[in-house]
């Protein structure tokens, strides 16, 4: 890539600078994941930037997860992406721009397509996985039992979809996802329990069997006990 071009544009954040100068390294076959960057000295040479310049892209670029600086080492290319979904997503429901009614419709949604690819090509091992949350589920004694066991089928079920982004999401929404859950399962009446497990069962055998409508029906029965 053409640092000359890349340094033309002097109202680029040093940050745009970078970032522009690191994919395009990518895009060229120079840099891949695990590949330590360049200097600092050489970035602030080849990009025209200051020292604390580079530092801030650096720092910004590892907040979002894709740079990771190991100290007397360099920073190396990396995906942590989810780290920074992370926070991103928890910032908007302190900013209370999102909220529990969005927070579980998104989930419902994600799931459903996560359902419906994993339906045309289940994975044996995603399978035995939901097996024994399922299990681990029906013989909860304790609510942090059930919660553990029922977060485990569902971060299976989005592995069995074989979508990277879906895990992605997923995993951003684990924190905010942990709280909701513990908040409805400690509220939820006893008697909801065993059809709140049923669900789960259902969903399981639905994909072994190929009866994906019966499944897509558990999987919104499931998201009406919980919100």
């Amino acid at each position: 890539m053409d640092a000359n071009q890349t340094a033309c544009a002097p109202e680029a954040r040093a940050y745009d600078l970078v970032l522009a100068y690191i994919k395009g390294e990518i895009a060229a076959g120079e840099l891949k994941l695990g590949d330590k960057l360049p200097s600092e000295r050489a970035l602030m040479s080849r990009l025209s930037l200051s020292r604390n310049s580079v530092r801030e892209a650096l720092r910004q670029l590892e907040n979002m997860g894709f740079v990771r600086s190991v100290h007397g080492q360099g920073s190396f290319l990396v995906n942590e992406a989810g780290r920074g979904f992370a926070e991103l997503f928890s910032m908007l429901l302190l900013l209370h721009q999102t909220d529990r009614q969005e927070f579980w419709e998104l989930r419902r949604c994600l799931e459903t397509s996560a359902f419906a690819a994993a339906a045309a090509a289940p994975d044996p091992a995603c399978l035995a996985e939901m097996e024994q949350a399922v299990e681990q589920m029906e013989q909860a004694g304790t609510l942090e039992q059930l919660e553990q066991a029922e977060e485990a089928f569902h971060r299976a079920l989005l592995a069995c979809s074989g979508n990277r982004l879906f895990r992605l999401i997923q995993n951003a929404l684990a924190a905010p996802g942990q709280t909701y859950r513990r908040e409805t399962l400690t509220t939820l009446d006893e008697s909801v329990r065993a059809p709140l497990c049923a669900t789960h069962r259902c969903i399981l055998e639905s994909l072994r069997t190929g009866r994906t409508a019966d499944g897509l029906a558990a999987l919104e029965e499931h998201f009406k006990l919980i919100r």
